[in-house]
Parts: structure tokens; C-alpha cells; sequence
């Protein structure tokens, strides 16, 4: 089995095989991970802005406080890419009082 640095390395593996001609379900099983989940990571790499997967890649890392939880990626990915890029600006920008 492959390791992945997190998150968005997995995500990027599972797009992969799926333009590998591997279904959702197969990708699924061999990972031990749920269909659904496996399709959510696949849809947020075809649709995030290269800002916002820039930031979920760089997160792995473990250098930065993590704004994209997997969650707000799926949803934000609805958006259009200006868009995204100002809901992540919004998330990095510090509370205001």
C-alpha cells in the first residue's frame, strides 16, 4: 500500500487512478475508504482553484494553521474559482473584533 503525506496527496492519488479508467468503488475498497469520501477528494481536485489546492498542499506540511478541513473544501468547490480564492483570503484573514 502506498503512503500518502496527507490528505490532499491522497487525493490527488485517487484522481489519478480514477483518469486511470478506476471506478469510485474500486478506488474505495482498495483504500478502505468510503465511496462517497473517495468521490468528494476527487471532485475537490477537478474543482479547486490552484490557490485554494495550493493551500491544502502546503497545510500538509504541518507548517501552517490548517484552514481547508476537507468539509469546507468540498463546499467551497461549488464556487467559482474567484470565488474560492476569496472564501480562503477570508479564512486567512485574522478575526476581526
Amino acid at each position: 500500500m502506498v503512503g500518502f503525506d496527507g490528505t490532499c496527496d491522497l487525493a490527488v492519488w485517487c484522481k489519478l487512478l480514477r483518469d486511470k479508467g478506476w471506478s469510485g468503488p474500486r478506488i474505495a475498497r482498495e483504500l478502505a475508504k468510503s465511496e462517497g469520501y473517495v468521490n468528494n477528494l476527487i471532485r475537490v481536485v477537478d474543482r479547486a482553484s490552484a490557490a485554494v489546492l495550493l493551500r491544502w498542499k502546503e497545510e500538509q506540511g504541518g507548517g501552517l494553521e490548517h484552514v481547508c478541513a476537507t468539509d469546507w473544501l468540498v463546499q467551497v468547490c461549488l464556487l467559482p474559482h474567484e470565488l474560492q480564492d476569496a472564501e480562503l483570503a477570508r479564512r486567512l484573514s485574522p478575526p476581526s473584533r
